[in-house]
């Protein structure tokens, strides 16, 4: 797969990395000039969505790196189509640095978790103002440009709080029904059924009565400990990893989703926006963000429409419960979690 994108390569090490939907490799390459550190990423995902975002993936690493401040890998090469290895793949720089699981996150020394929200914010900052974008939906790769998908199965949208409502309603329907999105992992089917009447109730009457919200915009969605590369002694970001997961959305869906993958490890204070370990971590990661985009505030209206989408954050997590606490020893607990899960909705209730 390297020679094919550049026969003058040779690898002389491999390093799988475990990790993933996705198959994952660190490359120690010899070119002509030196020997270099590399990551290949191929898609062998069965998602519905696994070729389009594997396509999105570099073009929009490539965006972010020529367009902003953010660290990100540069990418080397692209192969969208090949006869006999799995497509799409690409080859980037790899980036030294440590990434961490949750119960790692919540053990970091407190200047560090600092760095890393006011450097989340600053980073957004910048990502947000490469839009605005026309439409809400999944992006994907078309005639040369990254853009957004518009299929029967994802569909794009004029409005975001009509695309809120409508994925969110599956997402209840996928919990009353099969107890969230991973069935064949779900040892308890029922464990939130009982509230999802009321959440459904909750989000029909709150969406469409939502201030507007801003024109969307590029939106990394899994922005979490996971996927940044961090000096683990400072904190400092040195790469954004993992681009497969976009959306075009308004900034503050952007936000409000990831200080909650963010302070995953403070669940229980998470509850009060304001006060706490969370509150103050929060407050970091806002403050650089309004820094960096001078003309934003986090006004009333846009700290209402981030509470709701804190809501549906949650909901995402019920649902993916199972898939989440299947395979770390120190997160098993999936009953901590669900009622964690639980409190937090029930204050909307």
């Amino acid at each position: 797969m390297v020679r094919h994108l550049d026969p003058s390569w040779r690898v002389v090490e491999i390093d799988r990395i475990d990790d993933g939907v996705n198959e994952t490799t660190r490359l120690d390459v010899e070119t002509p000039t030196e020997r270099r550190r590399v990551v290949l990423k191929a898609s062998t995902s069965s998602s519905p969505l696994a070729e389009t975002r594997a396509q999105v993936e570099p073009r929009m690493i490539s965006l972010v790196g020529r367009s902003t401040e953010m660290p990100v890998p540069s990418v080397s090469g692209v192969c969208d189509d090949h006869e006999t290895y799995p497509t799409p793949f690409f080859v980037m720089s790899h980036v030294d640095g440590e990434t961490f699981d949750h119960a790692r996150a919540s053990d970091l020394p407190p200047h560090t978790r600092e760095t890393i929200f006011r450097e989340a914010g600053e980073n957004l900052a910048q990502l947000h103002a490469l839009g605005p974008l026309p439409a809400v939906g999944e992006l994907t790769y078309r005639d040369g440009d990254v853009t957004i998908l518009d299929t029967t199965d994802h569909p794009r949208y004029d409005d975001f709080h009509d695309w809120l409502l409508d994925t969110y309603e599956e997402t209840l329907d996928r919990i009353e029904e099969d107890g969230g999105y991973f069935p064949d992992l779900t040892e308890d089917p029922t464990r939130f059924t009982d509230l999802v009447p009321g959440i459904r109730q909750y989000l029909r009457e709150t969406i469409p009565d939502l201030p507007s919200p801003e024109p969307p915009t590029y939106c990394h969605k899994d922005y979490r400990y996971g996927n940044v590369a961090v000096d683990p002694e400072t904190g400092a970001t040195r790469a954004v990893l993992d681009w497969g997961i976009l959306m075009s959305a308004p900034p503050a869906f952007n936000i409000a989703m990831t200080e909650s993958k963010l302070l995953k490890p403070d669940y229980n204070d998470d509850a009060d926006p304001d006060t706490g370990r969370a509150g103050a971590l929060r407050q970091i990661l806002r403050d650089a963000y309004a820094e960096t985009r001078t003309q934003w505030t986090f006004d009333e209206e846009t700290r209402e429409r981030i509470r709701l989408y804190r809501l549906v954050y949650r909901l995402d997590a019920m649902a993916c419960l199972p898939l989440w606490y299947r395979t770390d020893p120190t997160l098993s607990d999936r009953d901590t979690r669900a009622a964690e899960h639980r409190a937090f909705v029930e204050q909307y209730l």
